[in-house]
């Protein structure tokens, strides 16, 4: 509300309010005083572990002849007084010490580094989502290339040649355990070794022990494994 005593501008308003935004007034009183404290106080205190022993006091004010640009809704009050105040359709409410056209740059400005900062977190998130999708399809991937390289496995197995059928004869107990023990899995040390492992040719463990590689390495040498074939023993 502004007193009959002040200038009224249309662009430049002399009028303070609380509910603005971009308003800077001057302190003209500022002091510490110490806390008198009540029996709820103190109680209150014991429960939030806080104790306030001194409070900062402070007047803030508008010095006389201060010019403002005002941004709201200026109404025409039936006494023929002028009010400013907060828009009635919920826009932002502005008073500042600045011209008109930087205010605008400001909310311009701040405008521009909250668009900035949504595009940046839309990437993110795209980014983010990208990644989880990349990794999602790569471990189908790797679970679909297994279950076939154990199909056309055991395909392979099925096909081939059978030892105990093919062999001249029975073995002893014996000899069977002799075999099987030179012959066993290097990982797991009681299966016997039963797949060979390409490009390097290396024969040391058994198909089960091989689904079960973190990575496609040969055990023995490192290498790649381009592809697994079975070992028949005749």
């Amino acid at each position: 509300m502004f007193d009959t005593g002040l200038q009224v501008d249309v662009r430049h308003l002399r009028l303070g309010s609380d509910l603005a935004s971009g308003l800077y007034m001057e302190t003209t009183h500022e002091t510490f005083h110490q806390v008198n404290y009540g029996l709820g106080d103190i109680i209150g205190q014991y429960l939030s572990g806080e104790k306030v022993k001194w409070q900062l006091e402070t007047e803030e004010m508008l010095k006389v002849g201060t010019t403002l640009t005002g941004v709201g809704e200026l109404i025409l009050e039936m006494d023929g007084t002028l009010n400013l105040r907060p828009p009635s359709n919920g826009s932002q409410y502005f008073l500042s010490n600045t011209d008109f056209d930087t205010l605008v740059g400001e909310q311009v400005s701040t405008a521009l580094r909250w668009k900035a900062l949504a595009i940046a977190s839309a990437l993110a998130g795209a980014a983010v989502l990208l990644w989880v999708g990349r990794r999602y399809y790569y471990h189908l991937k790797v679970g679909w290339e297994r279950e076939q390289e154990r199909r056309e496995f055991e395909r392979l197995q099925n096909e081939g040649p059978r030892a105990r059928a093919s062999g001249p004869g029975p073995e002893t107990p014996q000899d069977g355990e002799e075999e099987h023990i030179e012959n066993a899995c290097v990982i797991c040390l009681s299966q016997p070794r039963n797949c060979i492992l390409l490009d390097c040719g290396h024969v040391c463990c058994c198909y089960s022990c091989y689904q079960a590689f973190p990575h496609r390495r040969c055990p023995i040498c490192r290498q790649s494994i381009t592809r697994v074939l079975p070992l028949y023993h005749v």
